[in-house]
C-alpha cells in the first residue's frame, strides 16, 4: 500500500521523516496477521529520503517568500507538481499526506481525492489563525492532524475530521532527549534561515553584528560549501565560528542564547529553552510588491508572540533589522538577567500551550487505521 508524502519545505520534510519512521515501527509492532505491506513516496528533501521514501520530486530548493522569489522557482515547483500529480493518477491508490505548503498541498490534496486516495493533512497551512481556516479543507481531505487546539475546533466546527494531539516540535524535541541545562558556552546559535532568498538577506547583517563566536545552524537542504565561503567574504578572519548541519537542536541546547530567522525555527529555539533574538530580512523588491498589494504588516511574525498573543521575544523586521539595532537587542538578552527571565517564563507558557508530546506517533496510529479502513486487503 502506497503512503504519499507531499512536503514543500524543510520543517515540513523533518515532519515526513518522522513520520515515516513512526509509521513504520507502528506497523512492524503491530500482531502478526494485521501488518500492513507499505511504500513509502513523495516529494521532500533530504530527511525524508533518508528515512527510506522513494522521492517522485525533490523540493530542496522550493521555499519562497514574496512574488519575485516564487517565480523563481516556479519551474522547479511545477514540474514537481505536475510529475507527482501523475503518479497519483497512475498509482494504486493509498493514503496522501500533505503537510503545510497549501500553494501546492491543497491542490494535490483535491487531486488525490479525485483519483481514489484517502488524504490525511497534517499540519495544515496557517493553522495558527484563530480566526479562520482553509475553507476547503473538509472537502478535500479525509481527516486533519493540525498543531494546535484551536484549529481543530475550527475545522470540525466547518465539518472536517480533525484531531489535536499537540504540536509535533514537541516530540521531535522528546525523541532527541533535548534537555536544556546552563550553558558555559560564550557561543551564540545562528538560525539563518532555510531559504536562499533568506540567507543571502541575513548573513549581511550578521556580519556587521556578531562580536562572539557563533554556530551556524543549517538545514540539510543548505550548500554547506557555499554557506561557509559567503561567510568567509563577509567576516574574514572568524576562524572560531562553527557549522553544523542538520542538528538543530543540539545547536540550540550548547549555545547560550540565538538570532533566529523568523520561521518554524523560533518554536524550536523556544522549546529549547534558548532566549532570542528574531530577525527578519526580505530582498528590497518585497517591500515594494507589499505596498502594490497594500499588504497589511501583522502585529507579530516569529510564532512565540503570535501563539501567545503578546511579545515575549524582540523582532527585527526588514528596516528594523540593523547591525545597530540586532546588537541593542542581543546584548540585553545576553546581558540582563530580567530580558532572560522573562523569556524563559514565556517559553514555559508556550510549552503548556502546545499540548503533549506525542503528537508524531497519534499521527501515525491515525495513519495505519486511516489505511487498514480504507483497503483492508492490504494486510499481510
Amino acid at each position: 500500500m502506497n503512503v504519499f508524502f507531499s512536503a514543500g519545505e524543510a520543517s515540513g520534510d523533518a515532519y515526513a521523516a518522522a513520520l515515516t519512521a513512526e509509521i513504520r515501527h507502528l506497523n512492524e509492532i503491530a500482531p502478526v496477521g494485521s501488518q500492513l505491506d507499505l511504500k513509502f513516496l513523495g516529494i521532500g528533501g533530504k530527511r525524508l529520503k533518508d528515512a527510506g521514501a522513494t522521492l517522485v520530486a525533490d523540493s530542496s530548493q522550493w521555499g519562497a517568500v514574496s512574488i519575485l522569489e516564487s517565480l523563481k522557482v516556479y519551474t522547479k515547483v511545477f514540474r514537481g507538481y505536475y510529475r507527482c500529480k501523475r503518479f497519483l493518477r497512475r498509482a494504486e491508490p493509498g493514503l496522501f499526506i500533505p503537510i503545510d505548503f497549501g500553494f501546492v498541498n491543497t491542490r494535490l490534496a483535491r487531486h488525490a481525492k479525485n483519483f481514489g486516495w484517502n488524504v490525511l493533512y497534517f499540519a495544515p497551512p496557517s493553522s495558527w489563525r484563530r480566526d479562520k481556516q482553509g475553507r476547503d479543507l473538509p472537502t478535500i481531505t479525509d481527516a486533519v492532524a493540525t498543531p494546535f487546539s484551536w484549529s481543530s475546533d475550527l475545522l470540525n466546527a466547518a465539518g472536517a475530521h480533525a484531531h489535536w494531539f499537540g504540536h509535533p516540535i514537541k516530540q521531535l524535541l522528546k525523541d532527541r532527549q533535548v534537555g536544556r541545562a546552563p550553558s558555559t558556552s560564550d557561543r551564540i546559535a545562528v538560525l539563518p534561515g532555510s531559504r536562499s532568498h533568506e540567507i543571502k538577506e541575513n548573513l549581511p547583517l550578521l556580519a556587521a553584528t556578531m562580536k562572539e563566536p557563533v554556530e551556524f545552524a543549517l538545514a540539510p537542504s543548505v550548500d554547506l560549501a557555499k554557506f561557509k565561503a559567503d561567510w568567509a567574504k563577509l567576516a574574514p578572519g572568524r576562524t572560531h565560528d562553527q557549522f553544523t548541519q542538520g542538528d538543530v537542536y543540539a545547536v540550540l541546547t550548547r549555545c547560550h542564547a540565538a538570532v533566529v530567522c523568523s520561521g518554524t525555527a523560533t518554536l524550536e529555539a523556544a522549546l529549547s529553552r534558548c532566549p532570542m533574538v528574531v530577525i527578519y530580512k526580505l530582498p528590497k523588491i518585497a517591500e515594494v510588491e507589499a505596498k502594490l498589494v497594500r499588504f497589511k504588516m501583522p502585529e507579530f511574525i516569529s510564532l512565540p508572540n503570535i501563539l501567545l498573543q503578546r511579545r515575549i521575544v524582540p523582532e527585527l523586521v526588514q528596516t528594523e533589522a540593523t547591525p545597530e539595532n540586532l546588537r541593542r537587542e542581543l546584548d540585553r538578552v545576553l546581558k540582563d538577567p530580567a530580558v532572560k527571565a522573562a523569556q524563559l517564563e514565556g517559553f514555559e507558557a508556550l510549552e503548556e500551550l502546545l499540548g503533549p508530546s506525542d503528537a508524531i506517533t497519534k499521527s501515525a496510529q491515525l495513519a495505519l487505521d486511516m489505511l487498514v479502513k480504507a483497503n483492508p486487503k492490504g494486510l499481510h
